[in-house]
């Protein structure tokens, strides 16, 4: 069975989505199963000027939960990019949260790039994220998930073991679609509680719990 992409995924550069959608797009094509949906569109150029940052991120979680379902995550895994240094659904959205329309100034929508942490930071940090754990997430949340340690270029990614036979708020450890702001809301007590650290990706694993 395909290892399941975490729905936690940052949403990538547009040129990135572009090059996995289209990846996926040629392996769907090969499938050749009539019965089978075509991956999400990406919401990158035209579709993002009109889009709000969460509709942005919603239909990057609907294109990994496509390929969590459909037997494609494997291939999308091995794809993946770096996570961004800054939230593009954020930069290239060009509606507010609130529905009206606004077009952002030239290079206000970029954001400076995060600076690494250093290993002690990192250390300390992680050290904290468990000692408050039951705190930051809740009674439920704390006994079927344990932090583990911080990864990625940045250390901009919380690997987190997890229960399978426990669902969480948001419906399922692959996919939010039940129920994202739950998982936004789990995302961001973690910011929270690890500032000025921040993760952009928290991958769950069910396999070592």
């Amino acid at each position: 069975m395909d290892k399941k992409v975490s729905i936690s995924t940052p949403v990538p550069l547009p040129s990135d989505w572009a090059k996995l959608h289209s990846l996926l797009s040629k392996a769907w094509k090969l499938r050749d199963d009539g019965g089978l949906p075509k991956p999400p569109v990406p919401l990158i150029l035209a579709g993002a000027a009109f889009s709000r940052a969460s509709d942005i991120r919603q239909r990057w979680i609907d294109l990994i939960t496509w390929a969590n379902e459909y037997e494609f995550s494997a291939l999308l895994s091995r794809n993946l990019p770096e996570p961004p240094d800054h939230d593009v659904a954020d930069a290239i959205a060009g509606v507010s949260e609130d529905g009206k329309g606004w077009w952002p100034e030239i290079g206000e929508q970029f954001h400076d790039p995060k600076q690494k942490p250093s290993k002690k930071v990192v250390a300390e940090t992680l050290e904290h994220l468990k000692l408050k754990w039951t705190e930051i997430v809740g009674n439920d949340l704390a006994r079927a998930t344990s932090p583990v340690k911080f990864t990625g270029k940045k250390s901009r990614r919380l690997i987190v073991i997890a229960n399978l036979e426990f669902t969480p708020p948001w419906g399922s450890w692959y996919s939010a679609s039940c129920n994202p702001k739950a998982f936004s809301e789990f995302r961001k007590a973690i910011n929270a509680a690890i500032s000025p650290m921040e993760v952009d990706d928290i991958e769950f694993n069910t396999e070592s719990w």
